[in-house]
């Protein structure tokens, strides 16, 4: 009975050690899977984190950096209005590149902005002090104000006629300056001219904008001083009449710049002309057989004398030319084209 029960016993157990390694087996690799697959998620989940920390930082950095960048670029624009608004949008971005295009977008504005801003600035440089007198100006410049592309203002500027407008201020500008019966030397072509004022009021109509900025600049009165000289007919070519313009050089220093002036009166200084004119003149009659002839001789003597003294008197001003112009007339003129 007792070695019965022992050998029920010494069954079960060789029963139970066959079972157990077995279901040891099993349970460890139960216990390995589990314990690879927490290992597993959790070295995915610190790098899922490592990611994400990684993703924040660089928004972050790339945050801060167009931030800096938009605030450098609206630098010399502190109250625009968009500067706020780029702001905002960033700090509202989810990814770089939608930061990057922010930035962008903010970065043409300016360009575009201050593209506007040089077209109007040469606007009012040309205008100069007459920008705010001007109407048309400020209605050109309202306009590229509103433009909203480099195309509509170009095609402003295509379709406005600035420069006539301007020219129009100047020319008046230049005509409340001078006298019409007065002289001023005025550059023409980088050398100063002699020019009356009625002429230079005709002249400048067909000026350029340049040409009259420059001749506002140096415009000037003349002041006259009455002089007479004696030119010999070899230098002079023909007699200059009233109005014409001379230069008159020095001799001995011919690189200095001549003196300019202007003919009040002209006069043709002759020595004493003694003229003889002998005209033989035959006559043949001839009567039935009886010819007959007739010479007749015909002296004619023409003296001018004392013309000389009347004119050096009246040059060198000791006659009253006045009344001297009066009473030779256009005599020099005629008697220059005799000679």
């Amino acid at each position: 009975m007792v070695h019965e029960d022992f050998n029920k016993k010494l069954k079960k157990v060789k029963a139970r050690s066959k079972i157990t390694p077995s279901s040891r087996s099993k349970t460890i690799v139960v216990l390995v899977v589990f314990i690879s697959i927490i290992l597993i998620s959790f070295v995915a989940y610190n790098i899922y984190q490592m990611e994400m920390t990684k993703r924040t930082q660089k928004l972050k950095e790339a945050k801060i950096a167009a931030i800096n960048s938009i605030k450098q670029m609206f630098s010399s624009y502190p109250n625009d209005p968009y500067l706020s608004i780029y702001l905002t949008k960033i700090e509202g971005s989810d990814s770089v590149e939608k930061i990057n295009k922010i930035v962008e977008e903010a970065a043409s504005y300016i360009e575009f902005k201050k593209y506007k801003e040089d077209v109007i600035n040469s606007i009012k440089n040309m205008y100069g002090e007459y920008f705010y007198e001007s109407s048309y100006a400020q209605y050109i410049v309202y306009k590229i104000q509103k433009a909203t592309s480099k195309e509509e203002v170009e095609e402003i500027l295509k379709e406005s006629n600035i420069e006539e407008n301007i020219k129009m201020y100047y020319i008046e500008k230049i005509k409340n300056k001078i006298d019409p019966d007065k002289y001023y030397t005025i550059p023409i072509f980088k050398k100063k001219r002699l020019m009356k004022g009625i002429d230079i009021i005709n002249y400048i109509k067909k000026l350029s904008l340049t040409e009259l900025k420059n001749i506002i600049k140096e415009l000037e009165p003349v002041s006259s001083n009455k002089v007479a000289i004696v030119v010999p007919a070899s230098q002079c070519g023909k007699v200059p009449l009233k109005g014409s313009k001379v230069e008159i050089y020095n001799k001995k220093n011919t690189s200095e710049e001549p003196i300019q002036g202007v003919i009040d009166f002209s006069y043709l200084i002759v020595e004493n002309i003694d003229y003889k004119e002998v005209t033989n003149i035959s006559h043949i009659l001839q009567e039935d057989s009886d010819i007959s002839i007739l010479n007749t001789t015909s002296y004619i003597n023409y003296s001018l004398k004392g013309i000389p003294a009347v004119l050096y008197a009246t040059a060198a001003g000791k006659l009253d030319y006045y009344q001297i112009i009066e009473k030779f007339g256009k005599y020099g003129e005629k008697f220059n084209k005799i000679t």
